[in-house]
C-alpha cells in the first residue's frame, strides 16, 4: 500500500510538472514561429538591401575617385600659381637689379651736378 501511495504521489507530482510545462511550451511554440517569420522577411528582404549596399559602394568608391581627382588637379593649379608667384618674385629681382643701380647713379649724378651749381652761383655771387 505504501509502495501505491508513493507512486500515486509521483504521478501527480510528475502530473503537475507537466502542467506547469506547458505555458513555456507554448510561448516556446510562439516564439518559434515569430523566429520563421523574420526569418522569412529577412530571406525575402536581404537581396534588395545588398544590392542597395553594392549600389552605395559603387557610388562611395566613385566619389572617392573623382574627389582625389579634383583634389589631383587643385594640386596642379596650386603648383601653377606657385611657379607664377616665383616667376613674378624673380621678375621685380630682375627690375631691381637692372633699374636701381642707374637710377642711383643718376640721383648721384644730378645731386653732384646740384651742388657744382650752387658752387658755381655762390662763387659768382661773392665776386
Amino acid at each position: 500500500m505504501l509502495w501505491e501511495i508513493s507512486l500515486l504521489v509521483i504521478a501527480i507530482a510528475f502530473l503537475l510538472l507537466c502542467l506547469s510545462a506547458i505555458p513555456m511550451l507554448l510561448q516556446v511554440r510562439k516564439t518559434a514561429k515569430s523566429f520563421e517569420l523574420t526569418s522569412k522577411t529577412l530571406n525575402q528582404n536581404l537581396p534588395g538591401i545588398l544590392t542597395n549596399l553594392d549600389e552605395i559602394t559603387t557610388n562611395l568608391n566613385q566619389t572617392t575617385q573623382t574627389v582625389y581627382n579634383q583634389v589631383d588637379g587643385l594640386k596642379n593649379v596650386v603648383e601653377k600659381f606657385h611657379d607664377i608667384a616665383d616667376d613674378v618674385v624673380d621678375f621685380e629681382r630682375n627690375i631691381r637689379a637692372e633699374i636701381e643701380a642707374p637710377i642711383m647713379d643718376t640721383v648721384t649724378t644730378v645731386t653732384a651736378t646740384i651742388k657744382a651749381i650752387r658752387a658755381f652761383v655762390d662763387a659768382w655771387r661773392s665776386k
